[in-house]
């Protein structure tokens, strides 16, 4: 089943319910050439050939500034690094094509890359740092018109604002940021119509996958350091985090308002056949993975994805749920014999829920409808 309505589905659609005349196909498909013209006047190889170009001039450049010796004077880094990142924005909102905005965003990112290093050579704290690059990816979602970079800015964010909850809090600091962000995430697709005719726009989308990296990121981080026992050797993480049974818990509540309003937006939260086993399967799969609160972040993610017809989001979502749910696998301790029976036993669980909403699926929509 398409994820997404064809555009002759939709027209069709609209002709059958007398929106629109018979002869919309023929306006339709004279619209979707000229865009096609005017958005595709180049072929992808060569807009990528032009983006590679763009920054590769961009490394020539700096490696020049490198090759005089640049690098080495703290002040005069900090400088070029946020006169850089200024001169980027202007060419970014003044120029057009492939060449030029690739050439834009290398010199954004090399420019903010040079800043914060030259803070960091001036010997200047991490909490520092860390406030100086937030506030560097809040103006430049505000000012800078990429799709590209509202994602590395909103990375850079929860990054920035991570390691000032680290160095500030510890572990528990960058646990409790990482549910405001998975609950944001929840709240930005939830409200995503409404929010992209607001303020925020073509950033609603961007800053959602950012937000969907960067959280199963770190749970993801938290697995593999908590498997290595301390995984100090490499990073020296040696802050203590939340109880992995308190996050899954949290991210279950979670999960559970975000099905609920879903439900509701469809129609169908008055309907017992669709909740009461969609919270009976919650409650399960949460008492199963309180040690693996990745697990439970996939699901929202796969929730949301369904939800807003995401490829994107869905694909995400899979990569996730499957990394999780081989941490998960190798956690138990169990012997091999019994995570076998484990898993086939999961399996049938699933394909005999799958069997179940598949006969209530057609009697639900025909009362919900």
């Amino acid at each position: 089943m398409a994820l997404r309505p064809t555009i002759q589905d939709v027209l069709a659609g609209l002709k059958a319910e007398g929106h629109v005349d018979e002869e919309v196909d023929a306006r339709a498909r004279t619209a979707l050439e000229i865009r096609q013209k005017t958005l595709g006047a180049s072929p992808w190889f060569v807009k990528a050939l032009a983006g590679g170009g763009a920054w590769l001039a961009a490394a020539f450049m700096l490696s020049f500034f490198a090759c005089v010796g640049l690098y080495k004077e703290e002040v005069a880094l900090t400088g070029l690094g946020l006169m850089l990142t200024v001169a980027s924005v202007f060419l970014r909102r003044n120029t057009r094509g492939p060449f030029m905005e690739q050439l834009a965003l290398a010199l954004c990112m090399a420019g903010v890359g040079a800043f914060l290093v030259g803070l960091a050579q001036l010997e200047q704290g991490t909490l520092t740092i860390a406030f100086a690059g937030a506030v560097a990816s809040v103006v430049l979602l505000a000012v800078y018109p990429d799709l590209i970079l509202y994602f590395l800015a909103t990375v850079g964010l929860c990054v920035s604002v991570g390691v000032f909850a680290l160095d500030a809090v510890g572990g528990p600091g960058v646990d409790a940021w990482m549910l405001v962000c998975a609950a944001a995430l929840s709240g930005l697709l939830l409200h995503e119509p409404q929010l992209r005719r607001g303020q925020l726009g073509a950033r609603v989308g961007p800053i959602a996958f950012a937000l969907a990296c960067a959280v199963p990121g770190w749970l993801l981080f938290r697995s593999f350091e908590n498997s290595q026992e301390g995984f100090r050797y490499v990073f020296r993480f040696e802050s203590g985090f939340v109880p992995s049974a308190y996050l899954s818990i949290a991210l279950a509540l979670l999960l559970a308002w975000t099905g609920w309003r879903v439900l509701r937006e469809l129609g169908l939260a008055q309907e017992q056949r669709v909740w009461i086993p969609a919270a009976g399967a919650l409650v399960l799969l949460t008492v199963m993975t309180l040690n693996t609160p990745g697990v439970l972040v996939a699901v929202l993610m796969l929730t949301l994805g369904f939800h807003r017809r995401s490829r994107v989001m869905l694909g995400l979502a899979v990569a996730f749920l499957l990394t999780f749910g081989a941490y998960y696998y190798y956690d138990l301790h169990i012997t091999l014999l019994a995570k076998a029976l484990a898993l086939t036993g999961s399996g049938l669980v699933l394909l005999g829920v799958r069997q179940f909403f598949l006969r209530r699926q057609s009697a639900v929509l025909t009362e919900a409808r």
